[in-house]
């Protein structure tokens, strides 16, 4: 009757990605949290129009002084409707070029501008969502890493995420925790 051991983005892929670049406040407020299961974590990487293309991302965060607006939209977002907290890639520098100008943010997903739908399987159940984000405001110090050279951050945590997912079948189907 032991539970079944705590599975999470937060452990397999944002902690890891937490640990190696986030500040040390970053470090304090989301990793205690992580190791105690206490927040799910949703993943916002995909885009509309994008397909499998990350670096061609259209979700715009605006430099709003001490913190972002967050416009634009994901689709295939990973647990989008059980998600506490969201970690995102986002484009901060209009002008750059396609890998760059690019930031890895974190936000709850309570936030006033946060809405999802489900994207139903042909099963009628589905883990994902498209996410949408009408001005919503995403905090500076929420930036993992240094500001406008997210991608790094980004394509660290997806060697986290193909380890998550190349163990998948040691995982139980339709897990809760995630």
């Amino acid at each position: 009757h032991a539970r079944p051991p705590l599975e999470s983005f937060g452990i397999s892929m944002l902690g890891p990605a937490l640990m190696k670049f986030g500040n040390e406040a970053l470090k304090q407020e989301h990793l205690p949290r992580i190791a105690r299961g206490e927040i799910r974590w949703a993943q916002g990487y995909s885009e509309p129009n994008a397909g499998s293309d990350l670096a061609s991302l259209q979700a715009r965060a605006t430099d709003n002084g001490d913190h972002y607006l967050l416009n634009g939209s994901k689709i295939w977002t990973s647990y989008g409707d059980k998600g506490d907290w969201m970690f995102c890639i986002v484009r901060t520098d209009f002008e750059a070029r396609k890998h760059e100008g690019i930031s890895f943010v974190l936000f709850d997903m309570a936030t006033p501008g946060v809405s999802t739908r489900p994207i139903r399987l042909i099963s009628g159940n589905s883990p994902f969502t498209e996410t949408f984000f009408d001005k919503v405001r995403v905090e500076k110090n929420q930036v993992v890493g240094e500001v406008n050279r997210g991608w790094t951050v980004a394509k660290y945590l997806l060697t986290h995420e193909r380890e998550m997912i190349g163990g998948s079948g040691s995982l139980s189907a339709g897990s809760e925790s995630l």
